[in-house]
């Protein structure tokens, strides 16, 4: 999936997301199993692209197996876990709560924060907080 999205062929890997379920990955060996609405040349272009894009062989072989979730499955149930752990904190729950009807669209995890530590380290080495000049953070 990652390949494809690094090479830019998105019909690749919109049907690996979507049609593809991993049953086996070894050394120049994929083994797969699909979904029925799955093209037909799924496989054998899989199979094509992996070679042209690594330089060496590889078999992709259809599982009777059931295999892996897809991937589109594994991200939704991802998605699900985020909103419901979104609407059990009481932030949110009140907020749900004063405008009826609202309802969590999207979650997002935002970017991390230094962490005290090394903000109380840069304010320290500012002359005990009392020089003229701000102390700077590093990134």
């Amino acid at each position: 999936m990652a390949l494809a999205g690094e090479k830019r062929d998105l019909l690749t890997k919109a049907a690996l997301e979507a049609d593809v379920r991993l049953v086996r990955i070894e050394d120049g060996r994929l083994e797969v199993a699909l979904e029925p609405n799955a093209s037909r040349t799924t496989v054998t272009e899989l199979s094509r692209k992996l070679e042209l894009w690594t330089g060496r062989r590889w078999t992709v072989v259809v599982s009777n197996e059931t295999g892996q979730a897809t991937l589109r499955e594994q991200n939704l149930v991802k998605k699900n876990e985020r909103e419901k752990a979104a609407e059990s904190d009481p932030r949110v729950r009140e907020v749900l709560a004063r405008f009826p009807g609202t309802r969590i669209v999207e979650v997002r995890r935002l970017a991390a924060e230094p962490p005290e530590s090394d903000i109380s380290a840069a304010a320290m080495n500012d002359d005990e907080f009392g020089g003229d000049d701000a102390a700077e953070l590093d990134d």
